[in-house]
């Protein structure tokens, strides 16, 4: 090939033409700046593009992602479109101009040779034509921080695959391989090495000399009920999700111009707002942060070949599940063999839907499944570099299996009870040496729920919170770190959001509105569906270890002994908080006739602000007491442990983003509902200072 660079891109794009005349374009990547401004940059490639279209002789472009391998900086984007008045236009050129690249009818295609995902993926739309090679993975995960992918995706993507599924694919998060990319029409070509990927590409260029100029008018439109399903499942809290509905619901009654200034209008306006900022932050940084090897110092002579799990109900399956998936021989023990085979069965039925799935092959179910050795023998624990304890949350009942256990651990090894509230430091008592004893609480399904609380007792060392973030870390969980103490963080504010559900109820609001109003405020379910979920048997056995409770908390546990005392356990008893139709599995809430309806109907914001205060206030106090080391840890928890509304980012961001004088205030006006919602003083000292927990992406906790 000879190779004919401009002047202006010969630091980052070379353009080498071969003797067909074809262009390829691709990036020089040791020529890269560590930091790169994206949008200046993608400026630059488009303009590479631009003057070899203007080549007389050049018949067809190739070009390769121009955005470097590896994940976009939100961060350093957020900040270039904040400080840059002029941002907004440019990125409106980028995509006016690559719009307008078919004009010219020369055939363009893009190589896709590595993972693409966001705006990576929006610049390979760009082209007539898409070749990419297998098992690739690709998507929008944008909507996961209230943003979406803008760059003309919303432009270029539906004439590809439909407007249903570009809804889908831009607002749900997920990402798709090679081949479910080429089924739905994203990509028009699969090679089966990626060496053919160019003789592919100049073989389409040729087979196509000319190419229909770009449209963005098609056939295809958005149904109701497309638009619906997303909604129900948004309810209008994430605002990328918002953009996409309206872009795509105008789109076909725009003009290109105007379509890729509506589009450039509400992407820079989301990339500036406080909600997407605080979900990038959490959810990105935040969640990247907490799964890096950082805080972990190498550990010597430690290593993590087998583990015993005491208990085959649902949580001790669910590791041992997640233990054999990451490669570690588990021994999984019960009181009999029946019930750890029955443990591992729930491995086999994962392992089978993956099968149908197609994300397993048998020879990956076999290996995974060989991992398991259901056992009743306490000797098969021998020399176990982690045992875990999960059994049922009884205080004695989890003292006695671990002083069972824990002399068949290896000399390097530590013990961890999976427990939601018990305190650390008092199961390690059950143990001559505490400072190998630590606290990690899984949440069920464990397969599904990516948290691992882990809770340091008292005399938990330092060693032994590495080995427990190490083994956190293999099963590719996040980890946040807490301190011990009564239902550590997560359950413990959890609490709280089930006390306020039943304090309402007893005041007289009615319970369908609780419901309604904890889906709409964000919340992943009802506190009342929650506590049927659970049984309200539980939830009283857990009130029964709490060391002590307040007059609330009092009334809610009374409350909760009425009902079962009327046959209302909850779900599996067929009666709760709701009626259960065992005929048609549906549920309606139940009206306690003894409850006196309030005459005065509470606002839904008056609801909805209960159930997010209640949970953030508490949090507050976990971070003052030392429970939490670092808001970002609260806010972590509380969005993937307890499903606290993630739109906020978590709950100190819900503190930023009402203000901390107004958070006070209102929890002021509610003080008369319990002892919830007392404010420690160094709260409202804060208040006044108009203290935020967050700057941008910096922390101000000290």
């Amino acid at each position: 090939m000879n190779k004919h660079t401009s002047a202006k891109a010969q630091t980052l794009f070379r353009t080498e033409r071969d003797d067909q005349n074809i262009l390829f374009i691709s990036t020089i990547e040791k020529q890269l700046p560590k930091k790169i401004n994206i949008v200046d940059y993608l400026t630059q490639f488009v303009d590479v593009l631009n003057a070899a279209i203007n080549q007389d002789t050049v018949i067809g472009i190739i070009y390769t992602c121009p955005i470097p391998a590896g994940e976009i900086g939100y961060k350093q984007l957020l900040e270039q479109i904040s400080a840059d008045p002029v941002m907004k236009k440019k990125i409106e050129t980028v995509v006016l101009t690559a719009s307008h690249w078919n004009d010219s009818k020369k055939p363009i295609v893009s190589i896709l040779d590595h993972n693409c995902i966001g705006i990576a993926l929006a610049t390979m739309l760009w082209a007539d034509c898409r070749i990419a090679i297998p098992n690739l993975t690709l998507g929008f995960p944008e909507s996961k921080f209230g943003l979406f992918t803008g760059f003309g995706t919303t432009i270029h993507l539906p004439p590809l695959i439909g407007d249903a599924n570009t809804l889908d694919l831009m607002t749900q998060g997920k990402l798709v391989g090679s081949q479910e990319a080429y089924d739905m029409g994203l990509l028009n070509k699969l090679t089966t090495f990626a060496e053919d990927c160019l003789s592919v590409a100049k073989a389409w260029i040729i087979q196509h000399p000319e190419v229909p100029s770009f449209s963005p008018l098609t056939t295809h439109e958005l149904t109701d009920d497309d638009v619906f399903s997303i909604q129900k499942r948004a309810r209008g809290l994430y605002p990328g999700t918002n953009a996409v509905i309206a872009l795509l619901k105008d789109r076909l009654s725009l003009t290109l111009e105007e379509s890729v200034e509506q589009e450039t209008t509400l992407y820079c306006d989301l990339m500036e707002a406080p909600g997407p900022l605080n979900m990038i932050r959490t959810l990105h940084y935040g969640v990247r942060e907490a799964q890096s090897n950082q805080r972990i110092k190498r550990l010597e002579n430690y290593t993590l070949n087998k583990i015993g799990i005491l208990g085959a109900g649902m949580m001790g399956s669910g590791i041992a599940y997640e233990a054999a998936r990451a490669g570690i021989k588990v021994v999984l023990k019960d009181v009999n063999l029946a019930q750890a085979e029955q443990g591992k069965a729930y491995a086999i039925q994962l392992c089978e839907k993956l099968l149908k799935l197609g994300y397993m092959d048998t020879a990956q179910q076999e290996q995974l499944l060989s991992h398991i050795l259901p056992s009743e023998k306490v000797k098969d624990l021998e020399a176990s570099d982690c045992i875990i304890e999960a059994v049922f949350e009884d205080f004695q009942l989890k003292a006695d299996v671990t002083k069972q256990s824990i002399p068949y651990l290896s000399e390097k090894g530590f013990f961890a009870s999976n427990t939601t509230s018990l305190p650390i430091t008092a199961l390690a008592k059950a143990t001559n040496d505490p400072k190998d004893f630590i606290g990690m609480h899984f949440f069920s399904p464990v397969d599904r729920m990516p948290l691992v609380e882990i809770i340091c007792g008292e005399k938990t060392d330092q060693i032994t919170l590495e080995k427990a973030l190490t083994l956190a870390l293999r099963l590719n969980k996040i980890p946040i770190v807490v301190r011990d103490g009564p239902g550590f963080f997560t359950s413990r504010i959890f609490f709280n959001y089930l006390l306020e559900g039943i304090t309402m109820v007893l005041e007289g609001i009615p319970a369908s509105s609780i419901e309604e109003e904890a889906i709409a405020a964000g919340f992943a379910v009802g506190p009342l569906a929650v506590l049927d979920e659970i049984s309200l048997e539980l939830m009283l056995h857990v009130y029964d270890q709490l060391p002590n409770l307040h007059a609330s908390q009092k009334r809610a546990y009374n409350y909760l002994k009425t009902l079962i005392s009327l046959g209302r356990k909850g779900k599996k008893a067929g009666a709760g908080f709701y009626d259960y139709d065992t005929s048609n599995k549906k549920k309606t809430i139940w009206r306690n006739p003894k409850i006196k309806a309030l005459k005065d109907t509470q606002s839904p914001t008056f609801i909805r602000k209960r159930l997010l205060h209640v949970m953030a206030l508490d949090s507050y106090r976990c971070l003052a007491e030392g429970v939490l080391n670092q808001p970002i840890d609260g806010d972590i928890g509380s969005i993937l442990g307890v499903g606290f509304a993630s739109h906020t980012g978590g709950v100190f961001g819900h503190i930023d983003l009402t203000t901390l004088p107004l958070f006070v205030q209102d929890c002021q006006t509610f003080q008369s509902f319990g002892e919830q919602w007392e404010l420690p003083e160094s709260l409202i000292q804060l208040a006044e200072e108009n203290f935020h927990f967050y700057d941008g992406f910096i922390s101000k906790w000290k």
